[in-house]
């Protein structure tokens, strides 16, 4: 009887956090699926031991009491018994009766913050070897044909170096098409306006082309993370990035400089506009952005991002 009764209280569990959207806060999208099918499974499994203890009380013979199933269970030591349903209603409490919390500062603080490293080379700094190849040799050069042949071939050294650092990021989440597509698009547009959606691939396109987004005008959200290395007027806007679950969670900041950002709290979520600029970071050329203005927000209802490749099992993303 009390196998059944958890069964079904895993199951309303499952079935609550999938109601209320509160699974989002413990999965990342793609593990949804399997998700429902373990909520079917406990739905399934509680209701045909349900009819086992109805037919029992009816008098009917049932599968259970023809294979002395209840031996199995007089077998096994009362402890072994007790330590199993201690380890199935310690979740079913926690779940019903303990909140769902955001990830917040506390646990940045232990894990560490990824901070977007610039991966374009300058453009001064671009090796000449083919112009060395040409100069080399005796004759008159067309010089017109020439830094037209040039800027071409640098341009096109830049676009692919840009191409092997997110390949180089996202190993086999890189999906070629999708993220020049994007790269071109956010290029060619205004104002970049980061969504909750889009978050990581943005960030990752405008460090990988920095020189293109330099000083272009950003909008994004995040929540405020600060350690002792910055200073009064700098803040990390910070998103937590998950894979599966909670357990593989990483934290992506990017460096934000203004006005009165001390008097911002740890783990209080902001929308920032402002500038995208250039920081050295703990040695390393990072994506900084310039505040214009910081407006104090609500979390998000999805508060945590994915990968392009996730998109697909989040409806709202598309």
């Amino acid at each position: 009887m009390l196998k059944t009764i958890i069964l079904f209280a895993l199951a309303i569990l499952q079935v609550k956090l999938i109601y209320t959207g509160d699974i989002l806060y413990y999965l990342s999208p793609k593990m949804l699926p399997f998700f429902y099918f373990s909520t079917t499974v406990f739905l399934l499994l509680a209701a045909y031991r349900a009819m086992l203890i109805l037919a029992e009380s009816s008098g009917l013979e049932t599968t259970s009491q023809a294979c002395d199933c209840c031996a199995h269970d007089e077998d096994a030591s009362k402890f072994s018994r007790t330590a199993m349903y201690i380890l199935f209603c310690l979740p079913l409490l926690t779940g019903f009766l303990v909140p769902p919390k955001l990830l917040d500062s506390s646990l940045v603080d232990k894990k560490g913050i990824i901070y977007r490293e610039v991966a374009s080379t300058p453009s001064d700094q671009l090796p000449s070897e083919t112009r060395q190849q040409y100069t080399d040799q005796p004759g008159e050069i067309d010089h017109e044909w020439w830094e037209e042949y040039e800027f071409e071939t640098q341009e096109q050294n830049v676009q692919e170096e840009e191409q092997q650092a997110l390949r180089d990021e996202l190993g086999i989440w890189y999906d070629e098409d999708y993220y020049r597509d994007l790269a071109d698009r956010l290029i060619d547009g205004d104002k970049i306006v980061v969504s909750d959606s889009g978050h990581l691939d943005v960030m990752l396109v405008i460090a990988a082309y920095q020189e293109e987004f330099q000083g272009r005008e950003i909008e994004l959200t995040g929540f405020v993370y600060r350690d002792d290395h910055m200073s009064r007027d700098e803040v990390a806007l910070t998103r937590t990035a998950i894979t599966c679950c909670l357990a593989d969670a990483t934290f992506y900041g990017t460096l934000i400089r203004g006005e009165d950002l001390h008097r911002l709290e740890r783990d209080q979520w902001i929308t920032v506009k402002g500038e995208i600029d250039l920081a050295r970071v703990q040695g390393q050329n990072m994506i900084m952005i310039n505040a214009r203005q910081v407006q104090e927000i609500d979390p998000p209802d999805s508060p945590y991002v994915y990968p392009y490749l996730y998109q697909q099992y989040n409806p709202e993303a598309q």
